[in-house]
């Protein structure tokens, strides 16, 4: 493998299982029927494909220096400087160490790539329902830090973390709408994050998949609305990218016939399992915020 290839999927895998490791004792602490007891995993879910992104910057952070806005100097370094954000963030959270910090960091790095790339982007072509729809993935994976933030303090601001926590279900419960509509208008393009690339070819029922996931995000996301089934809709949806994850992104990576393929394929895998991650992270803040919440909805 390059190091292009060789260095995101190196540490996205062994930050993966260490996070398993880590999180293993909050596995088996939850209920099964809450996601089958996953939603303990969403930290290290998260650890992992912000590892993995942490190696794509260090070993292309020339091309990835020209998505940094113009006017903002160094742009070879803020790409560095975005890599080394992700490994600290993803080694406080794989090490449970500083996560107050870390978690409010997060937040603010994917805020400021809605506001400084992804939001003028939206707004310089408002009439591309895609680029709103990226534009709240990273928004989302803004509210996810603030969720984990609001469950690493709930014990001491129990108020505070219930706010955040319902900002967090209301805001995922419109993008998951959103998302779940975008796929039944374009059964043709991935299922999961919506993305402008088509369904590889050898993905059978490519259609079929689409209009179930667009359904299920619905369905997850109306859910989520419902204060008492918030939780469980949100694990739904997490559920939903980690099945997509490794049943359609993970072949990918290994069917990809070049270098520049497995690439796209790392992407899909980590971007995924971001997503998912976060919303599972929702979940448990929703959860452990809100004693009205069912995490615990049978269908889980």
């Amino acid at each position: 493998m390059t190091p292009t290839v060789l260095w995101p999927t190196l540490l996205g895998l062994s930050f993966l299982a260490a996070g398993l490791v880590t999180y293993r004792r909050d596995f088996r602490t939850h209920a099964p029927r809450e996601a089958f007891g996953l939603v303990a995993f969403g930290p290290a879910f998260v650890a992992a494909a912000l590892a993995a992104f942490a190696g794509e910057h260090f070993t292309a952070a020339t091309s990835l220096a020209a998505l940094v806005p113009k006017w903002l100097p160094g742009h070879v370094f803020i790409a560095y400087f975005v890599g080394v954000a992700h490994l600290a963030a993803a080694t406080s959270f794989v090490a449970r160490r500083y996560m107050r910090w870390s978690t409010i960091g997060l937040a603010v790095m994917f805020g400021l790539f809605v506001l400084l790339m992804d939001l003028p982007a939206a707004i310089a072509r408002p009439s591309i329902p895609l680029n709103w729809l990226l534009a709240a993935r990273q928004a989302t994976f803004a509210i996810g830090g603030v969720a984990l933030f609001a469950t690493v303090t709930k014990s001491d601001s129990p108020p505070l973390s219930r706010t955040l926590a319902t900002i967090a279900r209301i805001w995922t419960a419109i993008v998951l709408v959103a998302y779940g509509i975008q796929h039944l208008v374009h059964p043709e393009y991935t299922p999961g994050v919506p993305s402008p690339v088509p369904t590889a070819a050898w993905v059978p029922f490519p259609q079929l998949i689409a209009y179930a996931t667009g359904m299920l995000l619905v369905a997850s996301g109306i859910m989520m609305f419902v204060r008492r089934y918030a939780s469980a809709g949100a694990a739904l949806g997490g559920l939903l990218m980690l099945l997509l994850t490794l049943a359609l992104y993970v072949p990918q990576f290994f069917l990809a016939g070049n270098d520049q393929a497995r690439i796209t394929a790392i992407n899909f895998v980590f971007d995924t399992l971001l997503f998912a991650g976060m919303l599972l992270v929702i979940s448990k803040a929703i959860s452990d915020t809100d004693t009205r919440a069912n995490p615990a909805f049978p269908i889980l």
